[in-house]
């Protein structure tokens, strides 16, 4: 018969382990959320970014955008809802804070 010492260590040892393999799980489960949430808005933005190539000010970039959801062309209304659904942040490379506030409203 094992002696308790060696029995609790041996538990220690399998509670260790337990516990050591939770935390990569969870910790790679949120590393795999943020590569998804990023590559889901990466063709949406080079659609939205491609389509406003001439357009240079925020007013210029609001009005092309509320012109697409009254004409509902898809492409760009499913682009501009995917990004404000998931990483706003994308937006800030073409727009102000003001500005995507404004733009992710449109959809409404």
């Amino acid at each position: 018969m094992l002696n308790k010492k060696l029995i609790f260590l041996f538990s220690i040892i399998s509670l260790t382990g337990w516990m050591l393999s939770s935390f990569l799980i969870i910790s790679n489960h949120n590393e795999e959320k943020m590569f998804i949430k990023e590559k889901i808005t990466e063709n949406a933005f080079n659609i939205v970014h491609q389509s406003l190539q001439d357009k240079k000010s925020d007013d210029e970039i609001v009005a092309q955008m509320q012109d697409w959801f009254d004409k509902g062309w898809t492409a760009q209304t499913g682009s501009i809802i995917t990004i404000c659904d998931n990483n706003r942040d994308r937006f800030k490379k073409i727009l102000s804070d003001n500005a995507i506030s404004t733009v992710c409203r449109l959809r409404l």
